[in-house]
């Protein structure tokens, strides 16, 4: 093992930083046993894909008050690891809350079903869906849109073989559909305030990070302890995954989310746990903050960013509210849904390691380039698939669309942060992306693959993802020509300033 790799080694397990590694572990863990699978449990509940889109859409609006607030509410009092644990509390309360929520019991359609004249397949008849009927001995198929009312008749009179049931696509005789249900209201209200938890301790938790690691006694970044949280997401929506499956006994639709809940619960009380052991903080005291965070963010360079993190956070609307649910549609077991954000940490954790190596190498902005380009290519390979297994081989580009762009979003906010405003800046700038660009993007996407159907949404917000970057790249090569005029006339001027005119030749 050489010196080098030996001091990163002896730098990434050092004891001072475990507690803070810990910390992101069961923090990210617990969020991870519930956050990818609210979609999923809200369409559980009974709800369509409109009002998951306005209730997981309105729900980054929530994260959008509650970082800066969180955040001013840090740097004034000076007590993240106090508000840390109240927030994490507050999380813990409301998300047990809705598991109670009673469901609407609808009757939701089979994926897979037997052609015989004594199979009954029971499907909410207020839909027409895709009956189609495949012939194993030579592959032909054959298609028909019937009332599910009537699939049962079909399926006696047209087939003896095997069949499957694509899911019919979530709309009416007059196209969008919201029904103002007790669970539509009950499951949004409880859900807000979870995510006002939820989005606070994901402030806090960065606030304290950035502190723990510029105070460490070994080198060490941002990157190389946020992976502790990126594997515990990982392993907590994995095990999720599996328990969800052993635990139902009927088809992936009528899922028991009882087994998502008991483990967020107590990952949940071990991260307010650990906060115990973190290190002594270390305040800094700032008399004008508010102005020199104003400041701070009004200029180009912020904004620029800033329009970045917004399309990246509408895209992330659709991916956090839909891929789950569209997985599903396809036919995809609760196991593959957890092995998907198991897979998509194992891209993300090494990107997140070496985030700071590479953010060096090509600037905030070529990261930011990257991801917008990846969300691109994502959304168009999802548009195009048939198995739900592929999304595993696709999510390679979700290291640089979560891990890489998360890491250089986190690591500018502090950057450009004045003495004392880390937390205020970063929930400033993290509302741009979980609040505002995340809240349109999900709603958005509600109600166009309630209107358009799964396929046209993933494939239109590809366009607007490429489109994005072709102009995010020309207005950062304007702003890079002006930094790079804006330095040399720096240059020239101190240059001037050491020279004698006085001196004789």
């Amino acid at each position: 093992m050489s010196e080098s790799l030996r001091n990163h080694v002896k730098a990434f397990f050092h004891p001072y930083l475990l507690s803070l590694k810990t910390l992101y572990f069961f923090q990210l863990g617990a969020q991870s046993c519930l956050v990818p699978y609210v979609p999923l449990y809200i369409k559980h509940l009974g709800l369509n894909a409109s009002e998951n889109g306005i209730i997981f859409g309105s729900l980054p609006f929530v994260s959008m008050l509650a970082k800066p607030v969180t955040g001013a509410l840090s740097d004034k009092f000076k007590a993240p690891y106090a508000l840390a644990r109240i927030f994490s509390l507050m999380q813990l309360a409301f998300f047990i809350s809705v598991y109670f929520v009673p469901s609407m019991n609808v009757l939701h359609p089979i994926h897979n079903i037997t052609c015989h004249t004594s199979n009954t397949a029971y499907y909410d008849s207020s839909n027409l869906g895709n009956f189609t009927c495949i012939n194993l001995i030579d592959n032909s198929t054959f298609s028909a849109q019937v009332p599910t009312a009537n699939i049962s008749s079909y399926v006696a009179d047209q087939c003896d073989l095997n069949c499957s049931w694509i899911p019919p696509l979530e709309t009416t005789a007059d196209g969008i559909s919201i029904r103002w249900t007790l669970q539509f209201w009950l499951s949004g209200l409880l859900l807000i305030f979870a995510w006002y938890g939820y989005a606070s301790v994901v402030t806090l938790d960065d606030s304290i990070a950035f502190g723990i690691v510029n105070s460490a006694p070994v080198p060490t970044t941002y990157g190389a302890n946020r992976v502790l949280g990126t594997m515990g997401w990982a392993i907590g929506a994995l095990a999720v995954g599996f328990l969800l499956d052993e635990f139902s006994d009927t088809s992936p639709q009528d899922r028991d989310f009882t087994p998502a809940f008991i483990a967020f619960a107590v990952a949940a009380v071990l991260g307010v746990a650990s906060t115990l052991f973190l290190p002594k903080q270390i305040l800094v005291e700032n008399e004008k903050l508010l102005l020199s965070v104003t400041k701070s963010v009004f200029t180009f360079e912020v904004l620029l960013f800033c329009a970045g993190t917004f399309v990246a956070g509408i895209n992330s609307g659709l991916l956090y509210g839909y891929l789950a649910w569209y997985q599903s549609d396809l036919g995809a077991t609760n196991l593959l849904l957890g092995i998907t954000v198991f897979v998509q940490c194992c891209y993300e954790a090494p990107m997140m390691a070496v985030s700071g190596w590479i953010i060096k190498k090509i600037g905030y902005h070529g990261c930011m380039l990257l991801c917008l380009v990846s969300f691109g290519i994502r959304f168009l390979a999802y548009g195009l698939i048939v198995d739900p297994w592929f999304v595993l081989l696709i999510d390679i580009v979700h290291s640089v669309g979560f891990g890489l762009s998360y890491a250089a979003m986190t690591n500018f906010a502090f950057a450009k942060a004045p003495v004392g405003g880390t937390a205020t800046l970063q929930g400033i700038l993290g509302s741009t992306y979980e609040g505002i660009g995340q809240g349109i993007g999900g709603i958005a996407a509600g109600l166009f693959y309630q209107q358009y159907g799964a396929r046209a949404t993933w494939l239109g917000y590809s366009v607007f993802s490429f489109t994005a970057s072709i102009f995010y790249a020309i207005f950062s090569f304007i702003h890079s020509r002006s930094a790079k005029k804006s330095a040399d006339l720096q240059t020239l001027a101190v240059s001037l300033q050491s020279m004698d005119f006085n001196q004789k030749p």
